[in-house]
């Protein structure tokens, strides 16, 4: 009787390893997979980060270009007017 006590024991200690294994191992899962997906929007808020500071740029740089074209035309007016007056 004893031995079958001491053999249930064991089997029960055992069931309890192999379960507390078994939920390690699924944390260890769920916790990877949580790791992985923070990774995966961190990433992709930096893609949309980098892409919308590229078109804030590219918006500057138009806008610049726009004042610098109005800026010469505006002094080729002034110049042309100038010339007319002068005559």
């Amino acid at each position: 009787m004893e031995n079958e006590v001491d053999r249930q024991n064991k089997a029960y200690e055992d069931q309890m390893l192999k379960t507390s294994l078994a939920k390690k191992s699924h944390q260890t899962d769920i916790l990877r997979q949580v790791a992985e997906r923070d990774r995966t929007m961190r990433r992709d808020l930096q893609e949309v980060m980098y892409e919308e500071r590229a078109a804030k740029l590219a918006e500057i740089e138009f806008q610049r270009r726009i004042k610098t074209e109005m800026d010469n035309n505006k002094n080729m007016l002034d110049t042309w007017k100038s010339t007319i007056n002068q005559h």
